[in-house]
């Protein structure tokens, strides 16, 4: 009886042993991050909805594929990098983790893969990283031309990072330093970097003299200064040597000429980028605006959408600080031109299409589609006609066809710029009645997108626009 009564202890013991080492437990086991181009991060010891499987060689773990599913990829065309805390990782294809598990063993988390090459004993993160290529989620460097880089969080790995010491703080001689994951400005422009201009996700606005560092994050990506510290935190992207104007500079220049006793027109026309207005001239289908004076080429705010274009060009300010950062938001959250001609007892008018964009303390005439014809700008001529014999001291008038046919047909294709054509000689005739100082600019630009056209993402197409003033 005691030798039965032994031999059932040390089976006992086996198995809690078995149990301790093969099954998932509290047991202490080095944390492993599920991050990048993702919806939601979490920790392999807290898993969302994955529960562990027997693998087939024994043990348990979790479907590899669940926990990226869990994740959230942000598109549909990924890889997946299994990251050690040696620094070694390897890349998968989104599509290519059947069989592939992640376990528990020796303390870390280690990959269990038919693939050899896919082993990797000690994960310390498994990144998504998006391979589209797609300019609407990550961080986009630009210069006035052209688009020099796209990163993510998830893809920046493959770049050629470096790791930057940062001063982290100084007490007494003792000084403390953080490693920082950076990309260097200069690695990705090839001109001289004498400023740069950078955007935040939620309409920050920072103008920095010199070049830096994009800092990647798990899921986001900060701008350093040369000297190592945070300019912005979650960037949407940097214009490298930014022009010296903006769309704000309506609200600035339009203020200075009315100060100075001179009625002030502004023509507003609805998605106009430079480009696009480079393509017209060339083609010689806008004289009107090709020979009322040259435009700079300005950059508009993030992000490039009418409700965040249109409150920068009236307030002066940048969307994190006049309240509007996309078409959610409606109604300013400082003084607008309007206000501060209101204050003055000077007259001011805004002449829209069929419907409002902001909520303005303005006389606003709103102009339907009268005739049918699918557009509202001959009648927005019309209307601004009629209110150019009351002789305003403000005017503002909204073009809106031009956007509407980008849509739909694309930014360069002939019907759209066939609408800019009719608009050019709306606009000509405006400028024949008006007697004043004149602005002509644009909200935002637009960029191919399948068959027709879209706007809204950090690119030059959508960033830079004309700015006219004579």
């Amino acid at each position: 009886m005691r030798k039965l009564t032994a031999l059932l202890a040390i089976a006992l013991a086996i198995a809690l042993a078995a149990l301790y080492f093969l099954w998932p437990g509290p047991q202490s086991v080095r944390a492993c991050l599920v991050t990048g181009d993702v919806a939601q991060e979490f920790s392999l010891g807290a898993p969302p909805g994955v529960d562990y499987v027997k693998l087939p060689q024994g043990g348990r773990g979790l479907p590899l594929a669940e926990l990226i599913e869990a994740a959230g990829p942000l598109s549909a065309d990924f890889s997946v990098l299994l990251l050690s805390r040696e620094g070694v990782f390897v890349q998968l294809k989104g599509d290519d983790l059947e069989d592939c598990y992640v376990s528990k063993k020796n303390g870390g988390w280690n990959t269990v893969a038919p693939l050899p090459s896919a082993l990797i004993e000690d994960l310390s993160k498994i990144i998504v990283a998006d391979d589209t290529g797609d300019l609407a989620f990550g961080v986009n460097i630009i210069s006035q031309e052209e688009n020099l880089l796209h990163l993510t969080p998830g893809n920046a790995l493959r770049q050629l990072l470096t790791c930057y010491p940062a001063l982290d703080g100084e007490e007494n001689s003792v000084s403390r330093y953080r490693q920082k994951l950076v990309l260097p400005l200069t690695a990705v422009s090839g001109e001289e970097i004498r400023s740069v201009l950078v955007m935040g996700r939620e309409g920050e606005y920072e103008e920095y003299q010199g070049n830096g560092f994009l800092e990647v994050g798990d899921r986001e990506i900060n701008f350093l200064q040369a000297a190592g510290t945070t300019l912005l935190s979650n960037i949407a992207g940097v214009i490298v040597n930014p022009p010296p104007f903006s769309v704000m500079d309506t609200y600035t220049d339009a203020l200075y000429y009315l100060n100075r006793g001179e009625r002030v027109l502004v023509i507003f026309i609805d998605g106009l980028g430079f480009y696009q207005y480079e393509e017209a001239r060339g083609r010689e289908i806008i004289p009107n605006l090709a020979a009322f004076t040259e435009p700079h080429r300005v950059n508009t705010v993030y992000k490039p959408v009418t409700n965040a274009g249109f409150a920068a060009m009236i307030t002066g300010l940048p969307p994190a600080d006049n309240g509007i950062w996309d078409r959610s938001v409606r109604e300013p959250g400082v003084t607008t031109i309007f206000d501060a001609l209101e204050k003055e007892d000077k007259t001011h008018v805004l002449v829209e299409g069929s419907g409002g964009i902001l909520k303005l303390n303005t006389e606003t005439i709103y102009s339907a589609d009268l005739y049918k014809d699918g557009s509202t700008d001959d009648d927005v001529f019309g209307n601004a006609l009629a209110q150019m014999e009351r002789q305003p001291d403000f005017l503002m008038v909204h073009f809106h066809g031009f956007d509407d046919a980008g849509h739909t047909y694309g930014p360069l294709a002939d019907e759209t710029l066939n609408v800019l054509a009719a608009m050019d000689a709306y606009i000509g005739l405006l400028l024949k009645e008006w007697t004043g100082r004149v602005i002509i600019v644009a909200d935002h630009g637009m960029h191919q997108e399948g068959a027709g056209g879209s706007h809204g993402n950090f690119q030059y197409e959508d960033i830079f626009v004309p700015y006219f003033i004579n």
